[in-house]
């Protein structure tokens, strides 16, 4: 009997999923393929009102990967809008909802400001190719930083973080078996994956973006 419980311990503890933070490392995925698009999304309708153009974003797939790291940065960076904690750790000892929810939007904000700044001219630098240009709005730093710009990504992570991560996670975790999600990663997940460091061999070899196709209005 003895050894039938240790056995059925160490089956249950290998079937246990990797967490992150609580959540389940498949769904945060999962999460984050659907970040991507919306990414793809949220580029091209800024790309049709400022310049009246729809394009691939430099990608095969309707997904910019970088976006998909953004679920996994909230969930472990912040954790909760209402009650912020860095890395499981609480900012404010007692919950502070209009503080915690001031903070959030202000660090996403600010994140995606000195991301932009950063990825832009090392991609610059180490390449030559410039990836874009917020040279035509106000208040822009360099040509890939502004408050423009990272307010609107910034406020629109934290709507979908305050208002969508939670219901969608749990409505994720109903709906879709765990086998079922680890098949959507490492089929659709993969393929994003390679169509990145597709793109990331293109700007290396030829010192631009590829630019598959572009639809002018």
């Amino acid at each position: 009997m003895k050894t039938l419980s240790i056995e059925s311990a160490e089956e249950t503890a290998e079937k246990k999923p990797f967490t992150i933070m609580g959540v389940e490392f498949v769904y945060l995925f999962l999460f984050g393929i659907g970040f991507a698009g919306l990414g793809w999304i949220a580029e091209n309708t800024v790309k049709i009102v400022m310049q009246g153009t729809f394009d691939c974003r430099f990608h095969l797939l309707p997904f910019i990967s970088p976006y998909a790291l953004v679920p996994f940065a909230l969930c472990i960076a912040l954790g909760d809008p209402d009650d912020i904690a860095f890395f499981g750790h609480r900012i404010f000892k007692k919950q502070h909802k209009v503080l915690s929810n001031l903070l959030c939007f202000t660090l996403i904000c600010l994140s995606v400001f000195l991301g932009e700044l950063a990825v832009g001219n090392m991609w610059e630098a180490v390449s030559g190719a410039e990836l874009w240009n917020y040279s035509n709005l106000p208040l822009q730093v360099t040509q890939y930083a502004g408050l423009i710009p990272s307010l609107g990504y910034g406020g629109g992570a934290y709507i979908i973080f305050k208002f969508v991560y939670k219901p969608l996670l749990s409505f994720m975790r109903r709906k879709i078996k765990i086998g079922t999600a680890k098949i959507i990663c490492c089929t659709l997940g993969t393929a994003i994956i390679a169509d990145t460091l597709i793109m990331m061999l293109h700007i290396i070899i030829f010192k631009q973006p590829p630019m598959y196709w572009s639809v002018t209005f």
